[in-house]
């Protein structure tokens, strides 16, 4: 069943006049159609919400409120206590309440549910749902085009289109005839100001694996198989280890590898697999799988580029096959507890410290052709940048001055997202809680892990849930002491001896095979010069770039030569640095994914596989 949404903001219009598609199913009314999503109606109120709820039980409970129709439930629960109430539903969901002179769309805090794009006129929960309005013309947001060229993604509400914005996770959009504004369901003060009482090690344990276990519970429904994402790390193994505790049924698991890979983590998946007693599948990945880019860059909407998503892809289409009622999902664990305590700690000593005026000195005069090569130089700019800018997601693509070079643009524009960040801070503790909130929750989470992965699961049917970003566990690290999130102090986070991870470490530690605890950390990074390294693939692409329609839309098309023979010069030589060659990786995916949406969106093209639109 097509699931779909189409509303208008004004409630005198209507919908079928402004659709140039025939909706032969579903429920059209007047202002709005839409399919999959259950409703109920107060008066001349109507609500509406496709979700998957884990509390609905404890929310009637509470109420004292009961139905059948969970858009009932929800429409109760938003007369008393109003959009704040919405805090309270622990899943995926999107909600829109039509009111009369007043639209309100609500995302969930992670963005698992729907996504809605809006104009000033009308919104949809697909992308490729604004075509489907009469007189909508898909013109490219520069801003939104060399945002995601720098970074993989347009952090919301920017997109990719003129005149087209974007909900945020955990946001909730109010138009009237007072215009539009954002709402935050949570948000970062009541972080900061969270209580955070001293709690013996082994009774923040007990309380963690009680919560984990409940997420988990929630998650599996009862179901007789279920199966699980397994890669050969901390978080995966933490949801099969737990599993078998409330769990007794079958369990099939799902791994990933890369073809020639030494750092190949299957076996360790392999081993916890056997030791919990799971169903264990594999796949290897040899960098064909770029023959689907075209497929997945329609599945995701806005132009997006991150290290692991054809993984995703991989292994959701691996699942799809089994029809299985849920499969979980260890995504999120490393951003809840706080990741990247070594960066952290070393802002926090450079600020203190009076470094900071030299590594933003250093920082601009490094950003040029100069520090483009394999060299020291690049490598102090690389890690330069992963320290001063420890609030701002990492730049694994273009660097200002290549997208000036190419684009006819004075200056690039810095993304909105940048101005809500803020970069003071009066202790360490409160650093480590503003990265926490502004990057791994709003953009690492929000944004990416989870945005890629719900995006994907969706688009071939399999329940994906993840165990890990429970509303309860939510709540649970916000009041847990930091040190009990990363242990260590600033100068043993500065060396890298802190621990993230502390108390989920210490719960899972003693479960997994010791070859699976004692590993060094290979960190989850998919190798992406593996989808170029076929020597004819990689002439067919510089071929159809340069010949694209996005290639004439720039100033400067032999930039793009110039980059080309600096690939192909890495692509057949040996002794690079990992992360030189994954930046540049990068650097070319997001061209060519850049170049496909392109086509497909701006020049309507439709045809299927990579190799059609390099033929």
């Amino acid at each position: 069943m097509k699931t779909f949404f189409y509303g208008l903001f004004s409630k005198t219009s209507q919908i079928a006049d402004f659709l140039n598609t025939s909706l032969n199913n579903g429920d059209v009314k007047g202002h709005f159609a839409c399919n999959g999503y259950q409703s109920a109606t107060r008066g001349n109120r109507q609500l509406h919400i496709h979700s998957r709820l884990y509390n609905v039980d404890e929310i009637q409970s509470r109420l004292s409120y009961s139905s059948e129709n969970p858009a009932e439930l929800i429409f109760e629960l938003f007369d008393r206590e109003g959009v704040r109430g919405f805090r309270q539903l622990n899943g995926k969901f999107t909600i829109v309440i039509m009111e009369p002179g007043k639209t309100i769309i609500v995302r969930d805090r992670n963005g698992e549910g729907r996504m809605i794009f809006f104009t000033k006129d009308y919104f949809t929960d697909s992308y490729h749902g604004l075509k489907d309005f009469k007189n909508f013309i898909a013109k490219p947001d520069l801003t939104g085009i060399t945002t995601f060229l720098k970074i993989g993604y347009i952090p919301a509400p920017g997109t990719s289109l003129e005149g087209v914005s974007k909900i945020p996770a955990g946001e909730i959009l109010i138009a009237s005839s007072d215009g539009f504004r954002f709402e935050k369901l949570f948000d970062y003060d009541e972080i900061l100001h969270a209580e955070r009482k001293e709690i013996a090690l082994k009774d923040a344990i007990d309380q963690y694996s009680a919560l984990l276990k409940q997420s988990l519970r929630r998650r599996i429904h009862g179901f007789e198989t279920v199966g699980a994402l397994l890669s050969g790390g901390y978080d995966s193994g933490g949801n099969i280890a737990l599993l078998r505790d409330v769990h007794a049924g079958t369990i099939k698991t799902y791994s990933i590898g890369f073809k020639d890979n030494p750092a190949s983590e299957l076996p360790y998946a392999k081993m916890m697999a056997d030791k919990f007693g799971a169903v264990h599948h594999e796949y290897l990945m040899d960098g064909t799988e770029i023959e689907f880019l075209p497929d997945i860059i329609d599945y995701m909407g806005d132009p997006f580029s991150e290290s692991g998503f054809m993984l995703n892809h991989s292994a959701m289409k691996m699942v799809s096959g089994e029809n299985l009622p849920v499969t979980i999902g260890g995504d999120g664990n490393d951003q809840y507890f706080g990741a990247g305590v070594r960066e952290t700690a070393l802002h926090y000593k450079m600020q203190r410290t009076g470094l900071k005026p030299f590594s933003v000195l250093f920082d601009k005069l490094s950003d040029n052709s100069l520090f483009d090569h394999d060299n020291l130089s690049f490598r102090v700019h690389f890690q330069n940048q992963k320290i001063l800018k420890v609030m701002e997601p990492e730049t694994f693509g273009f660097h200002d001055y290549q997208l000036n070079r190419m684009f006819d643009m004075p200056n690039i524009p810095n993304h909105a997202y940048l101005n809500d960040i803020p970069y003071k801070f009066n202790s360490y503790d409160e650093l480590f809680l503003q990265r926490n909130y502004y990057l791994h929750l709003r953009h690492s989470v929000n944004e990416v892990i989870i945005f890629k992965a719900s995006r994907l699961s969706e688009t071939f049917g399999v329940n994906l849930a993840f165990s890990y970003i429970d509303l309860d566990l939510y709540h649970f690290l916000q009041h847990l002491p930091i040190n009990l999130r990363a242990k260590g102090t600033v100068k043993e986070c500065m060396k890298g001896l802190g621990v993230t991870k502390y108390i989920h470490k210490q719960l899972v530690k003693p479960m997994l095979p010791d070859a699976v605890t004692n590993r060094p950390k290979q960190g989850g990074f998919s190798p992406l010069e593996i989808f170029f390294n076929n020597q004819q693939r990689r002439e067919k692409i510089y071929h159809y770039i340069r010949n694209s329609a996005f290639a004439k839309s720039l100033k400067n098309k032999d930039y793009l030569n110039q980059f080309f023979a600096q690939y192909e010069a890495l692509s057949t030589g040996k002794g690079y640095w990992f992360w030189y060659k994954q930046v540049k990786s990068n650097q070319m995916l997001n061209l060519l994914i850049i170049t496909l949406w392109w086509d497909k969106n701006i020049g309507d093209k439709k045809t299927g596989k990579l190799s059609d639109y390099l033929a």
